[in-house]
């Protein structure tokens, strides 16, 4: 059975280094253990109810003065102990088929207040291995991952999105004509045809009438019946002025109030 976990165990003489050996439990020496470890992988070793289960990124402390475990628990007064011991000690008789498991390794015991808090097992690689219920972990020194963080994967590119196509410029419509400020009567007629006629008669008269354009509104006299009446446009009232000016006595009526 092929695992990512490498369980090659300590050397003899890297053995002497932690402790020689001695197959007694004893202090651990020096502080080779000291910092944070981090849980980089979990294995499962028997019935696994929950994958999620395996505390995978847990933050493990060694300190001389805190120490943790992979379940979150933390000790204010540990007690660090090193002994050889068979590997199966530390991930169990039952786990299968890993290798060297009756083999002799490097044995970190914590404890707190007298009772075990966490055992490890020192890997020729620098890592350590437990057991946390059906979990085999592997840990790595948080500064060696600091040191050598794992490749990041790339986020994916957001899939572009689809761009509606840009209508073409409409062109605006051009402005209505400027709506003349001030309507000025001219005269009535009997039908919309004689208005026009009468139009084009005045305007012969008045250039101000010849390059504008006539105003006819329907009107119901009572007893007169319908009529048609002519309006020109002005802007204003001197504008109203011109164009009566310009008309002179043609019509009597120009410009009266009251027929719009």
């Amino acid at each position: 059975m092929t695992h990512r976990l490498s369980l090659s165990v300590l050397s003899l003489g890297a053995l002497a280094v932690l402790g020689g050996c001695a197959s007694t439990v004893q202090p651990a020496v020096g502080t080779w253990y000291n910092g944070t470890w981090i849980v980089t992988d979990a294995f499962p070793s028997g019935v696994v109810s929950d994958s999620a289960s395996a505390p995978r990124g847990q933050a493990v402390s060694m300190e001389a003065g805190r120490a943790g475990d992979a379940a979150g628990r933390v000790c204010a007064s540990p007690v660090y102990l090193q002994d050889q011991a068979p590997l199966s000690i530390v991930i169990g008789a039952a786990a299968p088929d890993w290798p060297g498991v009756a083999d002799k390794v490097a044995v970190l015991r914590v404890e707190c207040d007298g009772k075990p808090l966490a055992t490890y097992a020192a890997m020729n690689d620098g890592a350590l291995v437990t057991r946390y219920g059906a979990w085999i972990l592997r840990l790595e020194r948080g500064e060696k991952l600091a040191a050598n963080p794992a490749p990041m994967m790339a986020e994916p590119a957001a899939p572009p999105m689809a761009v509606a196509p840009v209508p073409a410029p409409v062109a605006a419509p051009p402005p209505p004509p400027e709506a003349p400020r001030k309507l000025v009567y001219l005269a009535s007629y009997k039908t919309e045809a004689w208005a026009k006629k009468g139009w084009g008669i005045l305007a012969e008269r008045s250039g101000t009438l010849k390059a504008s354009e006539p105003v006819m509104k329907s009107v119901d006299l009572k007893g007169k019946g319908k009529f048609v009446r002519l309006f020109a446009g002005a802007k204003d009232d001197a504008g109203a002025k011109l164009i009566c000016k310009e008309l002179g006595k043609t019509i009597a009526e120009c410009g009266v109030t009251g027929r719009d």
